[in-house]
């Protein structure tokens, strides 16, 4: 007998799940992996239905079964997902289309109409962001604009994890802070909708979810949902932190402003908590988990997908190595990796593999790996996309400094933060010391613990705030440190070089 909590986020790669006790032990985990269908260049799509719901389904009896523990026990769910994204749904709650993720780049041209005919300075002044097709808004402007049948038949416009809580509840809500990234048509200081940005853009505000704060409790889990998961009907689901990134962030301690937290997801999120609005272009910027703060992210598209890329296409004898010895085959291709000089000899690669979101907001950026030569093997190459992404986050790290938001250290989180030698590149490149948690962290403890704070078990995130303990720290290594600085100017100019050869490429698909 007891009270526990149960969390549940949907990733780009792979869902996770996680009950604990409301004294924060963790009871059961669950976790299992995911694809991402490209149906087109520059197109990500993905199956709620199949992926988000079949996951939780799978995840959460997995959990059950191996806990023992009593549906009836479990006093709150909470859901965070990848996001932004637009999941339509019909009036029986159905997917329309596939969900088209964070990662696709088709509304381009809608973001150039915008542009022209609503202007940069408008739009920023409502939504406190860029114009950029990563943006949810910008999505749902193609997919009026493109797919009119099946808008018409739209209900309802979600993200990943308002789909699971739809499946739930039967309730469509937004969270704020996953409505803070539907620029154009959030206004992030009102933190409302905007009649305006709707009217202009041609989006039928009946569409749009309701907006609720990330801890609050918009519905129950019905009757259906219970027999499909296992779960008991009536337990209470909270609108969840619907971004992942901000849910692994405030896992391990990003609830003041000034704190710090790096995801090391399929794409890297690196945030900062701030006091007040301090918004640039560059960023990426939206509401916290914790109400009255605000997030600045750096948002890099395709990192931890590109290792994973890497892992699938070119690296065979790893992956069977790893099946014999049933370890990881990152872990292989991280000591490859540890007996390469930093710098990788000569290579520098920019993680630009499906366009870029900040600090360089172009959809028709590509992936580069220069200075190759037949001297150079897997493990220079594997190294080289760890170093890359390193180099990404010390562009965003040169804004930060200049709006006077650089955290004085930063707390890795996820997946890829395991390993000591990526974790230790990063280091090195941002000149900046990192923490890192093993213990099980990451947005569904957090997912957890808001369901708690829903519920009435926790009255404020203080609770949470004791539960972490680093156990692990990184430090820059000075000469490590000098190198790096000479490569990523390298790494500037090769962009800054190619950019007009990027873009014809990109035109001829």
């Amino acid at each position: 007998m007891g009270n526990y909590l149960m969390g549940f986020d949907v990733g780009t790669s792979g869902s996770k799940g996680v009950i604990i006790s409301t004294d924060g032990q963790v009871v059961a985990t669950g976790e299992v992996e995911h694809g991402v269908d490209f149906p087109k260049p520059a197109w990500a799509e993905q199956d709620p239905e199949a992926v988000y719901w079949g996951d939780f389904i799978k995840i959460t009896r997995n959990m059950l079964a191996a806990s023992q523990i009593n549906p009836k026990d479990i006093k709150g769910i909470g859901v965070s997902g990848l996001t932004p994204d637009v999941a339509p749904v019909d009036k029986s709650g159905r997917p329309v289309r596939p969900c088209i993720i964070y990662m696709d780049r088709r509304g381009t041209e809608e973001c150039d109409w915008v542009k022209k005919n609503i202007g940069e300075d408008k739009v920023f002044e409502v939504s406190g962001n860029a114009i950029d097709p990563y943006f949810a808004g910008y999505e749902m402007i193609w997919y009026a604009r493109n797919e009119k049948e099946n808008y018409a038949k739209t209900w309802k416009m979600l993200n990943s994890h308002a789909y699971v809580i739809l499946k739930l509840t039967g309730k469509a809500t937004i969270d704020v802070g996953v409505a803070g990234l539907t620029a154009p048509l959030f206004d992030i200081r009102a933190l409302k909708w905007s009649e305006e940005m709707c009217e202009l853009c041609g989006i039928d505000m009946d569409k749009l979810p309701e907006i609720y704060q990330a801890h609050e409790v918009v519905g129950t889990v019905t009757k259906s949902a219970a027999e499909e998961t296992g779960l008991a009907e009536g337990t209470p689901v909270v609108a969840g932190g619907g971004c992942d990134a901000s849910c692994s962030a405030l896992s391990v301690g990003m609830i003041e402003p000034g704190t710090s937290a790096c995801m090391y997801g399929t794409t890297h999120c690196w945030q900062i908590a701030l006091g007040e609005p301090k918004f640039d272009p560059r960023l990426i910027n939206f509401p916290h988990v914790v109400p009255n703060v605000y997030v600045a992210l750096a948002g890099m598209g395709t990192t931890g997908g590109i290792i994973r890329w890497f892992r699938d296409e070119f690296s065979m004898y790893e992956r069977d190595m790893a099946n014999r010895l049933n370890v990881s085959a990152y872990k292989i291709l991280d000591l490859e990796a540890t007996n390469i000089k930093p710098g990788s000899e000569g290579l520098v690669l920019l993680p630009y593999f499906m366009g870029e979101r900040t600090p360089i907001w172009d959809p028709h950026a590509r992936g580069v790996i220069f200075g190759l030569s037949l001297y150079h093997g897997r493990g220079h190459v594997f190294r080289s996309i760890l170093e890359g992404i390193g180099y990404g986050l010390e562009h965003h790290a040169e804004v930060a400094r200049e709006l006077g938001i650089m955290p004085e250290r930063i707390v890795a989180v996820d997946g890829g933060a395991s390993s000591p030698l990526f974790r230790q590149i990063v280091t090195d490149i941002m000149n900046t010391p990192q923490d890192y948690m093993a213990k099980v962290s990451g947005a569904p403890v957090t997912d957890a613990y808001l369901s708690g704070m829903g519920v009435g078990i926790y009255k404020d995130f203080s609770t949470l705030k004791s539960w972490i303990e680093f156990s692990d720290h990184n430090e820059p290594i000075p000469e490590n440190v000098e190198v790096y600085k000479k490569l990523y100017k390298v790494y500037r100019k090769i962009y800054e070089k190619t950019v007009e050869e990027m873009h014809y490429l990109a035109k001829l698909q």
